[in-house]
C-alpha cells in the first residue's frame, strides 16, 4: 500500500505548440490541406466546425497567422511592393511624384514632404510585409463581420461567427493573390499596382460565396444586401488604413 502510494503520479504528455502545427500541415484530412479544400468546396461546413467540431480543421487564428506567413514570404520574393507604392502614389498625384513634392515644398516649404511620401511608401510596404496577419485580423475582418451581423444577425445573432467567417475566408484569399504573382510580374513596374484592381473582383467574388454559404442566403435581396455588408466594411477598413498610414508618416516625419 505504501509502494503505491510512493509511486509518482504519470504525467500527460502535452504535445508543443510545433508539433501541433506541423500535424496541422501534414494531416490531409483535417490539417491545412483539408481546411483549404474545405473552404474552397463547402466553406460553410469548416466555418460551422469551429463551433461544433473544433478538432476538425485549423482554428481560423491558426490558419490566418501560417498561411499568411507562407504567402507574404512568397510573394515578397517575387513582388516589389515598394516601387508598386510608389507607382500607385504617383497614378494618384496625377504625375510624377517628385513634381508633386516639390509643389507641395513650394506651398509649404516648413515640412519635409519628401520625407513624408517615403514615411508613407515605408509604412505601407510594412503593412503588407511584417503586419499582414494583424492587417487582416484586426482592421479588415472586424468591418466586415460588424456589416455582416448588422444585416444578417437573424440568421447569425453573434459578432464572432461572422468574425470566423471572415477570418477564414480572408486567409483563403491570399492563396489565391499568390495566383496573380505571374500576372503581375508581366506587367511594367509602372503598372503593377493595376494588379490590385484585378485581384478585387476575385476577392468579393469569394466572400460573397463564403458569407452565402454559411449564412445560408438566398435570392438577389439577401446576396445585395451581403455585397453592400461587405462593400461598407471594405470602405471602412480603407479609412482606417489610409489614416494609419498618412497620420503614422507625419508622426514620422516630426517626431
Amino acid at each position: 500500500m505504501d509502494e503505491e502510494q510512493a509511486k509518482p503520479p504519470q504525467q500527460t504528455q502535452h504535445k508543443g505548440f510545433l508539433e501541433e502545427l506541423m500535424g496541422d500541415v501534414f494531416n490531409l484530412d483535417r490539417g491545412l490541406p483539408g481546411t483549404i479544400w474545405g473552404m474552397i468546396k463547402t466553406p460553410g461546413v469548416v466555418i460551422d466546425a469551429y463551433f461544433t467540431d473544433r478538432g476538425k480543421y485549423v482554428t481560423p487564428l491558426r490558419y490566418c497567422i501560417f498561411i499568411l506567413a507562407v504567402t507574404t514570404f512568397i510573394s515578397v520574393r517575387f513582388v516589389d511592393y515598394e516601387e508598386m507604392m510608389k507607382n500607385a502614389m504617383e497614378m494618384g498625384a496625377g504625375g510624377g511624384l517628385e513634381d508633386t513634392i516639390e509643389q507641395l515644398s513650394e506651398a509649404i516649404p516648413s515640412f519635409d514632404w519628401k520625407a513624408y511620401f517615403e514615411a508613407v511608401t515605408e509604412i505601407s510596404v510594412s503593412l503588407l510585409q511584417k503586419f499582414n496577419q494583424v492587417l487582416y485580423l484586426v482592421l479588415l475582418a472586424p468591418p466586415m463581420a460588424f456589416f455582416l451581423k448588422l444585416f444578417f444577425k437573424k440568421k447569425k445573432g453573434r459578432f464572432i461567427e461572422h468574425y470566423v467567417l471572415m477570418v477564414y475566408s480572408l486567409t483563403t484569399l491570399s492563396i489565391f493573390g499568390l495566383l496573380m504573382i505571374p500576372f503581375m510580374l508581366t506587367l511594367e513596374n509602372a503598372d503593377s499596382w493595376l494588379s490590385f484592381l484585378f485581384g478585387l473582383p476575385v476577392t468579393f467574388i469569394f466572400l460573397m460565396w463564403t458569407s452565402i454559404k454559411y449564412l445560408g442566403l438566398k435570392g438577389f435581396s439577401e446576396y445585395l444586401q451581403a455585397f453592400l455588408a461587405l462593400f461598407l466594411g471594405y470602405l471602412v477598413f480603407a479609412i482606417v488604413q489610409a489614416i494609419v498610414t498618412y497620420i503614422g508618416a507625419y508622426l514620422m516625419v516630426v517626431f
